[in-house]
């Protein structure tokens, strides 16, 4: 157990889980969030560390009888025909259409927007009124009559129940952690593994949350396909909705036919997805709402009048790279090629922050968080409860400088993403002032800036600058000013070309059940963490390691066990995998010994491994240690592996003559964890 997780379960007990229940609790395909699932296994799992077998049992059992897969809808409809009640797991909400004075209930699963709920059940559950609700309904069905026709009806609501939460208490005790320790408590209540990603990286992945902790947070981020962009708006909080296709004025904002309020007035944050395939209207009517709205928080509809809201927009969009890893078209301008109302620059400048997706690594196997976090549903009502929090924004306008940003807009975007990496990071209040910069300010100032220079990029008017804090980061001090670009003048020939882009790993892989893939070809070298199972078949020392440690010429192995006979051989099958057809190379190893009798004769095999691979090349130098704990490999060419068990990852074999003596590969491992770290100084 890591650090901050021991100290996230001393101060938070019942609010914390771990993270892989919900991928290996068998929920299958069911579309679940996974703040619902997390919820349902913290139910059966309760205090226990570990996802034992009854628990396991009782939520296949669950999901079973209140979760269908979606090829039973029509089975489910059928039930209901028969005058059977039916108990169904789903995102229920209550429509009030005022024209036809009457009020209907919408049930996802069944594709139904017209069954009746009772008023007592709507009084009960407010939040069916505005963003929806996961729960248990109890539906029943009235057959049509001379009266009206048939109608679904909900008898019973049983909505999930948030634990207890004390905010006060919950900040408080983010003075226990060190500020690194809390960025990974955070990443994984996110539900990322945070051993993948470097500190950068987790900045730029916590910035997804600022429309969810910030009013009026307004994001645009441009990644390409398979990053898991809209992965933490689907899954982190029911105060979210996510929308792709064509996006309407009454949709979004109000239906003056309905007389009902749009999206932008029911949720903390909507997300358009995929929005290089939006369809906009003709008339410009959403653009002109969209202007509106993101500039003073109201809008005007119809009969409506005036109506204001604090729902922030995230807007997210595919985009190509080039053999760099670059963006396509960074140099003429990123948004060339986006519908017209997302070429618009007033439309463009009301937007806090653009983030620069593309430096998110691809989501694989290793994404998912494997750690303890905060359960997801209380996240999400801990980032809803902060919003309001006005405190935040004062602490920023007291102790923020910033140089060359004289613009209401950049700096009034500036001010609100710092408040949202406060809320994040620091609830407390008290980071450092070089903290506070580092991990408040100079994000939002980098992703402000990055708009700033798309809208140079697009209008000669926009004046290009480079904005300062107080603490310039790298970003700042290496920041071009952008200029203009007549698309026309452009030799498109001279320009970067489209990158073969791999295969995409399916982004459902964060809250689905573990998938194989197949190995990487032995001279791919990326920091990662790999997971293997209790077991599992398929690793030698050679396909784990053997990558990582081409042209390297000094070797530096820690492992404590290095003691007894097959440890030893274990070593001498290490040694074997080492590439000396370039040059020799020095291996030494530091390890411990139980005795001064056992320390004697393993100096002894020690010696004698030296003298036998003298010949190959190796020169094998060792000491002992009574103090070494880590295990690990480092070497002179950059790269470093952590093994929590060593060398002795496998299992014992079960006779004396089998294949995987001479083959690692049908060797069954241990539970095992390798982390593959770039260390380069």
């Amino acid at each position: 157990m890591e650090s901050f997780e021991q100290k996230a379960l001393d101060n938070y007990g019942s609010l914390i889980i771990n993270k892989s229940f919900a991928r290996k609790a068998g929920f299958g395909s069911r579309a679940i969030p996974v703040y619902v699932r997390e919820w349902i296994v913290a139910h059966y799992v309760g205090d226990s560390p570990d996802l034992m077998d009854d628990a396991r049992t009782s939520i296949a059992d669950f999901v079973r009888k209140y979760v269908p897969n979606k090829g039973d809808r029509e089975a489910i409809k059928n039930q209901l025909y028969e005058q059977n009640d039916v108990k169904l797991l789903d995102d229920y909400a209550v429509q009030v259409n005022l024209a036809k004075g009457d009020r209907y209930l919408l049930i996802p699963f069944l594709d139904e927007s017209k069954a009746s709920v009772p008023p007592m059940i709507v009084r009960d559950n407010e939040m069916l009124l505005s963003s929806g609700i996961w729960g248990v309904g109890t539906l029943t069905y009235a057959p049509p009559t001379d009266d009206g026709p048939g109608q679904v009806i909900m008898r019973s609501f049983t909505p999930f129940q948030l634990a207890n939460l004390d905010i006060g208490y919950f900040i408080s005790r983010r003075q226990d952690f060190e500020t690194g320790e809390w960025i990974n408590f955070i990443i994984n209540s996110m539900g990322f593994n945070h051993h993948i990603y470097s500190e950068r990286q987790k900045i730029l992945l916590i910035s997804r949350l600022l429309p969810m902790v910030e009013p009026r947070f307004n994001l645009i981020e441009l990644a390409p396909k398979g990053t898991g962009k809209s992965f933490v708006f689907e899954n982190m909080s029911r105060y979210v909705t996510v929308r792709s296709g064509a996006i309407t004025a009454p949709v979004l904002f109000y239906n003056d036919a309905r007389k009902t309020p749009g999206l932008i007035t029911r949720f903390d944050c909507v997300v358009i997805d995929e929005a290089q395939k939006v369809r906009g209207d003709r008339s410009g009517e959403l653009t002109a709402l969209l202007k509106s709205y993101l500039e003073a928080g109201r809008f005007g509809r119809g009969s409506a009048g005036s109506i204001t809201a604090e729902s922030g927009i995230a807007i997210l969009a595919n985009i190509d790279l080039d053999e760099r890893k670059r963006p396509l078209h960074e140099v003429i301008g990123l948004f060339r090629d986006f519908p017209n109302f997302l070429r618009e620059t007033a439309f463009l400048d009301r937007f806090s922050g653009l983030l620069p997706g593309w430096d998110i690594p691809r989501v694989s196997k290793d994404t998912p968080a494997v750690c303890l976090g905060l359960k997801g549903d209380i996240f999400g009502e801990i980032l809803h409860i902060l919003r309001n929090d006005i405190s935040y924004r004062d602490f920023v306008k007291t102790n923020m400088e910033l140089e060359n940003s004289d613009d209401m807009r950049d700096s009034r975007a500036i001010e609100a993403g710092a408040t949202g990496f406060l809320k994040i990071l620091f609830p407390h209040q008290e980071p450092s002032e070089e903290d506070f910069y580092r991990y408040c300010v100079n994000p939002a100032l980098e992703m402000r800036q990055r708009v700033r220079d798309e809208l140079c990029k697009l209008d000669r008017e926009y004046l290009p600058i480079s904005m300062r804090s107080r603490y310039p980061d790298d970003y700042q001090l290496t920041h071009k000013k952008a200029q203009f670009v007549n698309p026309d003048e452009v030799d498109l020939t001279k320009l970067p070309t489209k990158a073969v882009e791999p295969e995409v790993v399916d982004e459902k892989i964060l809250v689905t059940s573990q998938i194989e893939t197949e190995d990487e070809p032995e001279d791919v070298t990326v920091e990662k963490t790999l997971l293997i199972a209790d077991g599992e078949t398929g690793h030698s020392y050679k396909s784990l390691f053997g990558p990582y440690l081409k042209g390297a010429r000094q070797i530096y192995l820690t492992d404590p066990y290095i003691r007894l006979e097959y440890q030893i051989r274990n070593l001498l099958a290490f040694i074997g995998i080492i590439d000396t057809v370039d040059g020799s190379v020095n291996l030494h190893l530091t390890t411990s010994t139980d005795d001064e009798y056992q320390k004697r004769i393993n100096s002894q095999k020690f010696d004698e491994v030296a003298v036998g691979i003298q010949e190959h090349g190796l020169k094998f130098t060792y000491e002992f240690s009574d103090t070494v704990h880590r295990r690990e490999i480092v070497s002179d060419n950059g790269w470093k592996v952590s093994i929590d068990r060593g060398l002795d990852i496998y299992q014992k074999p079960e006779t004396r003559y089998e294949l995987s003596e001479v083959d690692q590969a049908k060797k069954r491992c241990r539970e095992t964890q390798i982390i593959y770290i770039e260390n380069r100084r």
